[in-house]
């Protein structure tokens, strides 16, 4: 049996970031460089997996601008996170969503002579389409593909958290939203999202 080893280079990345917070928003303005960038690639085109590592012999520029705003009125709060993204490559190898949202809506009070904190509300998630790396289960890495997009579709999440005395109590109903979509939600091209379900937990203190 003959073996193969790949002389791969190190991978260099050079990166730029500038932060500023101000009254209306914090943004984050993000530049990185990348080169000799290694990944794994699938060369089988039978409908068979046959993944191998890569080194990309170019120039990759990825640049993300993340802007967070959270608005508060009373006992209510939106909290907002807008991230944009745009690479620049020869191939497409470096494959990420060009828009990411995530708003989140809640109501956070006291109740019961405030004997209780209850903090309950939405969490709205998006992206937009891109070829979402594929997943290898036997290797355990995801490589590469241009074939199949995924993204364009919103998940719902209802949650609850209260606090009593030394007792945490959290509700979550995840993806709250899962039969209204036409149950086309992956979280990789091969990998089905998981459908509605709800996730409860208890933290007890015993000392204060």
């Amino acid at each position: 049996v003959e073996s193969q080893t790949n002389n791969f280079k190190n991978e260099k990345h050079n990166s730029l970031k500038v932060e500023a917070n101000t009254q209306w928003a914090s943004a984050t303005l993000e530049l990185n460089t990348i080169n000799d960038f290694l990944y794994f690639s699938n060369d089988n085109t039978a409908n068979l997996q046959l993944v191998t590592p890569k080194q990309y012999d170019k120039t990759i520029n990825h640049l993300s601008l993340k802007v967070n705003k959270e608005v508060k009125f009373r006992k209510w709060a939106l909290d907002n996170t807008v991230l944009y993204q745009k690479v620049d490559q020869s191939d497409k190898i470096l494959n990420v969503p060009d828009l990411v949202l995530r708003n989140t809506l809640y109501y956070s009070d006291h109740f019961f002579n405030k004997a209780m904190y209850l903090q309950t509300g939405v969490i709205f998630n998006y992206f937009t389409k891109f070829y979402a790396n594929d997943y290898n289960p036997i290797l355990g890495e995801f490589f590469v593909q241009n074939q199949k997009e995924i993204g364009a579709y919103p998940t719902i999440d209802l949650f609850a958290n209260a606090r009593i005395q030394r007792t945490r109590i959290y509700l979550k109903a995840e993806h709250f939203n899962s039969s209204l979509t036409g149950n086309n939600y992956f979280s990789s091209p091969n990998n089905p999202y998981h459908d509605f379900m709800i996730r409860f937990g208890l933290v007890w203190n015993f000392f204060e």
